[in-house]
């Protein structure tokens, strides 16, 4: 692992994925309760990181909460009970995991510094209501979600994913970023790969390393 000052040499900028980097994730929890409701066999690559179908086309802001819950429900097996919404996005969100306050205690302190602090991420609409609530009711210091970063940017909302190069240039050129001077830090190193392509610094995260190990 790279001392904290090679991490942080010469960077003004920090953007950072969020799940499995902020938030921890479990793809098996939501593959399970799938298949609980009657939606067996679904590949948990296809939920993340690949997507693929319906949760590609939602992660890409293409169809709306109620189409995925309609599409998610012309999967269920004929002669199956078909589950109702809710339950569809209490499952697609039980790979939610709890949140580890520390790593945004860490976001502080690296605020404090004097860098700017960059939220890029891979989601969709029922999970960043789910988790931002989440967040806002359990936050110990009593902060809402946004008040961490100076800017979030969404896949969904964007219609970018990781790893086109254009989501990077996007954030680059909107918030004026220098590339040598920026630290993209994600799970996949198919977008780190991508990132530094373009010139941005990176660290593949991978356990059993948590992003509050990078920084000390």
């Amino acid at each position: 692992m790279p001392q904290k000052t090679a991490m942080t040499d010469g960077i003004r900028n920090l953007i950072f994925d969020f799940g499995g980097v902020l938030l921890d994730i479990d793809i098996r929890r939501t593959v399970a309760a799938f298949a609980a409701l009657g939606l067996p066999g679904l590949d948990p690559f296809d939920t993340h990181p690949r997507n693929a179908g319906v949760f590609l086309r939602l992660e890409l802001g293409q169809i709306t909460e109620r189409q995925f819950v309609e599409q998610l429900q012309a999967l269920v097996p004929d002669g199956n009970p078909v589950p109702a919404p809710a339950q569809l996005l209490d499952a697609w969100n039980a790979m939610l995991l709890p949140y580890d306050w520390r790593r945004f205690e860490l976001l502080d302190r690296l605020r404090a510094e004097g860098r700017r602090i960059f939220l890029l991420s891979n989601t969709n609409l029922p999970h960043r209501r789910c988790f931002i609530d989440r967040f806002d009711r359990g936050n110990p210091a009593g902060r809402p979600f946004e008040s961490y970063f100076d800017r979030c940017f969404w896949s969904d909302e964007m219609h970018l994913r990781k790893p086109a190069p254009e989501i990077y240039l996007a954030v680059l050129r909107e918030e004026g970023l220098r590339a040598p001077e920026t630290l993209f830090i994600d799970d996949n190193s198919p977008n780190t790969d991508a990132a530094r392509e373009l010139g941005i610094r990176t660290f593949h995260l991978a356990p059993p390393t948590a992003v509050s190990d990078l920084f000390g």
